[in-house]
């Protein structure tokens, strides 16, 4: 009795020191070892969570580690978010072989080799000068923030950079019973509470034009989509579900949050989600890194280069080494797209730091 009891602590260890980035679909019925693996097991960094009702051992809520499996009950699907691929999976006893259920990093598909992302840095926008003259800058639109995707506010706030000698600005929106202007002095814009809200599942076209005196000098364009209400409906449902957890607010904004609306491209949403937590003052180093990785993915350079240099200050004093391996990286990439911009357009702000 006691060889066998041995036997199957090896082999809780041997698990438990496994070197496994994705979850697999088990149908093993030795209880016992199951529910030892999950008591004894020590989840520093989690990289999924179940998301809804259906495994055996794993209760909606619960974070998923390297190693750890999915077993679910008979009929049942199990719903997993993924940190590392930003997607959702459903898992269930017939879909056992099927490498569609993993939750490592996957490659880009042919359609995402085309998308600005912190990882394909020379697709992101680096042209910022006017139309027909390379020697006026464009009043380069921050907010909504975006690359390839949508939003989903239907009143987005409009902010852009300030064009050097511009004495105004007019903000013109076009799109589905949508078709208004307006005139400012400054760079921010409130979505007009007398204006008609943007439409579920439409897409619209922002401008905003430089003026001097009453001659428009450049102008830029931004096309954004609402996502549908369907999704949004869905989008919102899985917030609520987090919220339900009380998954600590640092962690949930870096990896469920921003794994939620990143499933959908909403780097809009998820860049207000950790502007929230540096409001909030965290001391987190991850949450401005991420952050720092969707301004690439916005195309916001200098708004990345101070949230990395932010996330590296706060790593090298928690002594998070691989949190700070990760800011690195982030830099160089950053350190990419700033020397790419600058071959293109001239020196920018930042030239000094590279």
């Amino acid at each position: 009795m006691i060889g066998t009891i041995k036997r199957r602590v090896f082999k809780v260890q041997v698990i438990l020191i496994a070197s496994i980035s994705t979850l697999i679909v088990s149908s093993s019925s030795n209880v016992w070892g199951q529910s030892q693996l999950i008591a004894l097991r020590q989840c520093v960094k989690a990289d999924g969570r179940v998301m809804s009702k259906g495994d055996r051992y794993w209760p909606p809520g619960s974070p998923l580690c390297a190693g750890d499996m999915i077993h679910p009950e008979n009929g049942a699907t199990v719903k997993v978010a993924c940190y590392l691929n930003r997607r959702f999976l459903y898992i269930n006893q017939h879909n056992v072989s099927d490498p569609a259920n993993k939750c490592a990093r996957p490659q880009a598909t042919e359609s995402e080799q085309y998308q600005c992302t912190n990882l394909k840095p020379q697709n992101c926008p680096t042209d910022f000068k006017g139309p027909g003259d390379d020697t006026v800058p464009k009043p380069r639109l921050i907010s909504p923030y975006i690359s390839d995707g949508s939003i989903l506010t239907t009143q987005p706030l409009i902010s852009w950079r300030a064009v050097s000698g511009a004495t105004s600005y007019t903000v013109k929106i076009e799109g589905n019973d949508v078709n208004w202007q307006i005139k400012v002095n400054n760079t921010v814009l409130p979505y007009p509470k007398d204006q008609p809200q943007l439409k579920f599942g439409s897409t619209y076209r922002i401008t905003v034009f430089a003026y001097q005196g009453n001659s428009i000098i450049s102008y830029a364009p931004l096309l954004i989509s609402v996502l549908p209400k369907k999704e949004q409906l869905e989008i919102a449902s899985l917030v609520k579900q987090i919220n339900e957890f009380k998954v600590p607010l640092d962690e949930a904004a870096v990896r469920d949050l921003d794994t939620i609306f990143m499933s959908k491209n909403l780097v809009n949403e998820s860049i207000e989600t950790l502007k929230a937590r540096v409001a909030a003052r965290s001391q987190n180093p991850e949450v401005y890194r991420v952050l720092a990785d969707r301004y690439l993915e916005a195309g916001l350079p200098d708004e990345a280069f101070d949230k990395y240099t932010t996330a590296e200050r706060l790593a090298k004093s928690n002594g998070n080494s691989k949190e700070l391996s990760k800011v690195q990286d982030g830099l160089k990439l950053w350190e990419f797209i700033t020397n790419y911009q600058r071959a293109r357009t001239g020196p920018s702000s930042n030239d000094e730091r590279i």
